[in-house]
């Protein structure tokens, strides 16, 4: 007996397709048309360079809330893969560890976020959610440093649906940290 088919993802649940770096004005806007914005990422540092003003006008308004997922810093498994699979592996840790110290600095500065959590799972794909809309970046398989695709969908689609069940599984199964408990992560990592 086999199973009934889902109906394929309309076109309509994928908005955009372009490199990830195609989509810098399309996050200003996202961001400042938004009240949750949620992101899991490794590091993202240009993203963060990028958008450090949208973030920061973003959180000094009262009615938004962010959600952030990043790497266990301390989960050394997770770690090794992330240093063995791309070209500047061995940064990775001090780029986690500088996610870590930005979204800490902006938890004192605005309050927000309030914890921030932790995967320890090879990530297969960033994701920067927001009220409507959502952007989804694929990771390579190989090493070699490539443009990566993204995706900009729809959240009531297929795709965003998708993502949405992604993020309440990802918040029972990560490791939940407020900023000061990150501090003391940050602290320990400081031979990195």
């Amino acid at each position: 007996m086999t199973s009934p088919l889902t109906p394929p993802a309309s076109a309509a649940d994928i908005v955009r397709v372009a490199p990830f770096t195609a989509f810098v004005p399309r996050f200003e806007e996202l961001i400042a048309g938004s009240a949750l914005m949620t992101v899991y990422f490794i590091h993202s540092r240009r993203w963060r360079e990028n958008h450090d003003a949208a973030i920061k006008a973003f959180l000094g308004r009262s009615d938004t809330r962010i959600e952030v997922f990043l790497p266990d810093l301390e989960n050394h498994e997770l770690m090794f893969s992330l240093e063995k699979h791309f070209d500047d592996g061995p940064m990775i840790p001090a780029l986690v560890v500088d996610a870590y110290r930005y979204f800490a600095r902006l938890s004192r500065e605005f309050g927000k976020p309030a914890e921030i959590w932790l995967f320890g799972r090879y990530p297969t794909y960033s994701f920067y959610r927001f009220d409507q809309r959502a952007i989804v970046a694929l990771y390579s398989n190989s090493t070699a440093k490539k443009r990566l695709p993204a995706f900009e969908i729809m959240n009531e689609g297929l795709f965003g649906r998708f993502v949405a069940d992604d993020i309440d599984d990802l918040k029972r199964e990560c490791r939940r940290r407020t900023p000061e408990e990150l501090e003391l992560v940050i602290q320990d990592s400081s031979s990195i």
